[in-house]
Parts: structure tokens; sequence; C-alpha cells
């Protein structure tokens, strides 16, 4: 749903670009964003209204700085923009913001850059500059109209940064909407008043121009931002972000059908260069290299026996960390000297930043209440890195747990650089012909048996998988060393595969 949700909201967000180059022709600037905005305020609460959502002012102001920043400001500046350049400009720069977001969130949140996503970003940005170039040639663009639309795209960017946190924490997309379409009604407003009053007043204006601002505000504002404050509450920003680079392709031939523009050939391989560099960074993803890389040779490689371990697990809101699912658990017990230290044990709830769902409480007996006053997670992992030190880690599944670990640092938590081992793929690999690899078949089959009210804790699994884990290196007598006991879960090719999936 939130992949289909987000593909709908492109398709709006291209007609909306259409539209508002048809209203500029016959309303002020100003009256186009401040009408959307009337049409689009009032729909939303209605809705609001109708459905009983709950509404805390409290929870107000973030939403209502969103809706300053986008549609409010963002409409300004597009609107203003279309005014000076072309659609075909307008939606390109638009284009560009799934390469500009994890920039800014490397700047914002300190989140990792993919090296691919500095090289789309280049090449995009190349493929603006010739756009530019190639409609100014034509006489359909104009700098200054495309400086105004960069405005937007950036205002844009912040916007959707404050969004996903909005999302995690808050939820009631309808309400956040609502929140979000008052403020931009605000700035449209005000920019209506101060900036630029309109020639004549809207009694006046024929019912065509009237009947594309309710579009506008109805269905291509209102619309939009719905399905994007509702695919956030599931979907990490940066993936979200992706599918505003369908707003390009989806605007240039209506551009050409609806309003005439020309299409050149030398505009068609600049736009082809800006959506190479936006799609760059998922198309290398989407290429499996693993099979041409060599494994990674340590620098040292340690035998078994001079090593400690942290064997830990985590319980989380869902199965999707990708998605926007975060930490509710995490524990963790060393071994040392094949030795669980049941007395040096880490051991805390987390506050998610989100409501647990009723199916996740199912399987691991966590509610709402429980993680209420409790720390969130970036100082939480603070601590157990410290707990962890030099030691390698161990989990079962470790993908899963190491991509909550990894999403993590976008709340300040460290990096955990540590050698992992993972119980499923050494299963895998040790015992061929066994008949499941989860952790319940392990714990059955190496009768590494716990009070059954510690099964699906975090500490509980955490015990459970070290028990396993020792019994799992007595399998393995052929790996002498943290480097040969690696190797050999590499061999693992189809868990591994089914691994990328986190």
């Amino acid at each position: 749903m939130p992949v289909l949700a987000m593909f709908l909201a492109a398709m709006l967000w291209s007609s909306s670009i259409i539209g508002s180059k048809l209203a500029v022709l016959e309303l002020a600037i100003t009256e186009v964003v401040a009408g959307r905005f009337l049409f689009a305020a009032a729909m939303m609460w209605g809705v609001v209204l109708l459905t009983r959502q709950p509404i805390h002012l409290g929870q107000a102001r973030r939403p209502l700085l969103m809706g300053m920043l986008d549609p409010g400001l963002v409409s300004l500046f597009l609107v203003w923009g279309l005014h000076h350049t072309s659609a075909v400009n307008a939606a390109v720069f638009w284009a560009l913001m799934p390469v500009i977001m994890p920039l800014a969130a490397r700047l914002v949140l300190r989140e990792a850059v993919n090296p691919a996503v500095v090289a789309g970003a280049v090449l995009a940005f190349a493929g603006a500059i010739v756009l530019m170039l190639a409609n100014q040639a034509s006489g359909e663009g104009n700098l200054f109209g495309d400086m105004l639309t960069i405005c937007g795209v950036m205002c844009g960017v912040a916007s959707a940064l404050l969004a996903r946190r909005v999302a995690q924490q808050q939820g009631r997309p309808m309400v956040t909407t609502a929140w979000q379409m008052t403020m931009a009604l605000v700035v449209g407003s005000l920019a209506l008043v101060l900036l630029e009053q309109p020639a004549t007043s809207l009694e006046h204006v024929s019912r065509g121009p009237l009947g594309l601002l309710a579009y506008l505000g109805l269905i291509a504002t209102a619309g939009p931002f719905f399905l994007l404050n509702y695919a956030l509450r599931r979907m990490p920003v940066g993936q979200a972000s992706l599918y505003s680079s369908l707003v390009g392709p989806l605007s240039v031939p209506l551009a050409v059908l609806v309003l005439g523009e020309t299409m050149q050939a030398m505009e068609l391989a600049a736009i082809a260069i800006v959506m190479l560099g936006v799609f760059l960074p998922s198309l290398i993803e989407r290429v499996d290299f693993s099979r041409f890389q060599r494994r990674p040779q340590m620098a040292e490689d340690p035998p078994l026996a001079s090593l400690s371990f942290v064997v830990f697990d985590t319980e989380t809101t869902g199965l999707h960390p990708s998605d926007g699912d975060r930490i509710v658990q995490i524990a963790g017990v060393r071994i040392v000297d094949g030795i669980i230290r049941r007395d040096q044990i880490f051991n805390e709830l987390v506050h998610p930043g989100r409501s647990i769902p009723a199916a996740s409480t199912k399987f691991h007996g966590i509610i709402d209440q429980h993680v209420a006053d409790k720390r969130s997670i970036g100082p939480v992992l603070r601590d157990f890195h410290g707990f962890c030190g030099d030691s390698v880690l161990v989990a079962h599944n470790a993908a899963f747990d190491m991509r909550f670990l990894e999403l993590a640092q976008s709340d300040g938590a460290p990096a955990f650089i540590q050698p992992v081992l993972d119980t499923l793929l050494l299963s895998a690999v040790l015992e061929p012909d066994a008949k499941g690899h989860d952790l319940d078949a392990l714990v059955d089959r190496h009768d590494a048996r716990l009070p059954e009210a510690d099964r699906h804790t975090a500490l509980g699994d955490s015990l459970a998988t070290a028990e396993v884990f020792l019994t799992l290196l007595t399998l393995a007598k052929d790996a002498k060393t943290l480097g040969q006991l690696i190797n050999l879960s590499y061999k693992a090719r189809r868990f591994r595969r089914l691994q990328k999936r986190y």
C-alpha cells in the first residue's frame, strides 16, 4: 500500500504542475496559491470532523511548520517560478529531490551516504544545467524562474525530513495533512495580501479558473500530501522521495500535450541525464555485486579461543526496519572463555517514537505503556555499544537486527563496526540436512531450553542464541579463527540472498 500511495501521489503532483501553469495564465500567482489551499484545508478538516479523528493542539506545532514549508512556501516558489520558466524545467528540478534528500539527511540526521547517491547527484545536476541552457536557447526557460523552483525544492526537502519524524511519532495522517493545509493557507493568504493583490476579485473570475483551483486544492494538493503522510508511517523518507523522480517523466508529456510546450532533442537528452542520475543509486543497489566480490580479508585473524562474544537480540514494532519499524527492547549477554556470563547482561526497553502494533505485542508482550517513560534508541545504543566494546557480535538472523542498529544512527546511535556472526547462516552450513534453521528449531534441536516465559523476549532469545552458538562452535571443528568462521557462514548463499530484503 505505501508503494501504491506514493505512485498515486507522484501522478497528482505531476498534474499539479501543469494545472498551476494553466492557472497563472488567468489568475494572479498568489491567488492560485491561496485559492488551492482554501479548498484543500476546507476538505481535510471536513474529513477529520466526519471521521471523528482525535485532535491534540500540543501536537500541531511540527505539522504547522511542515505546512509553512511544504506546501506553503513550496507552492509559492513553484507557482512564481512557473510564471517565469517552463513546466519542463520545473518538473525536472523537482525530480532532483530524491538525489538531494540523502545528502540533506546526512547533514541533518547524520545518516550514511551511499557513494552511488553522490554520483547520481553530480550526474543529475549536470543534466539540469544542460536542460536550463537548452530551454533558454529555445526561449522557454528563465534563470530567475529556475532559481525560484530550486528554492521550492529545498523547502520540500526540509519539510520531508520533518514529516518523517511526525509520521513515526504521531501518526494520524488526516490530522497532520489538515494542519499542513491550514498553515499553507495562512502563507498563501499573507502572500495574497502583502505581495500581489489580484486585479479583480474571485467573484468576477470565470468558472474555468475556479474549477481549476478546486481541482488543484481538493485533489492535486490535499490528495498527494495525505498519501505522503500515510506512506511515511511505513516507508523511510529516502525511499519515499524516490517517487518524486516520477514527477518529471509524468509532467513532460503533459506539458507537451496540454500546454503545447515544445521538446527539442537537446532537452530530451538533458532529461535523460537527469533521470539517469536520479535512478542511478537504486539501479546500483538492485545489482547483486556480491558474486564478484571477494570475502573481506582481516588484517588480523584472531583465534576463536582468544575472543569474547556478545550475543544479542532485539524486539521491534514490526518486521520491516526499512519501512519505519523500530526497536522496543534490546538485550545481550557476554560469552567469555566458552562460558555464558549471566552476570554480564545488558537488557533495556526502548521508546520507539511510535505506537506498538497489536500484532507485534502478541509476539513479544510489550505495549505502549511499558515503554512510555523509557529512553529513546540513541542513548540506549550508546550504552549498548559500550557494553559490547571490542567483542564479536552474535545474533540469529543478524542482518535483521543489524539493519535496525544501522538505521538508528540517524537518532544519534553509534556505528557498530565489530565483526558479526550469524547463527542462522552457521546452522544452514553446518546442518544442511536439518528441517529448520529458525531459532525455535535450533533451540529444540540442541536442547537449549529456557522457561517458556523467557521466549520471544530480547533477553530470553539472547540466552537461547548463546547456547545454540556454543553448540554450533563444536560442530565447526575446522574453523579455528574468526576469519575461518566468517568465511564458513558465507557459504549459506540462499539465506544471505533472503537477508538482502532488510
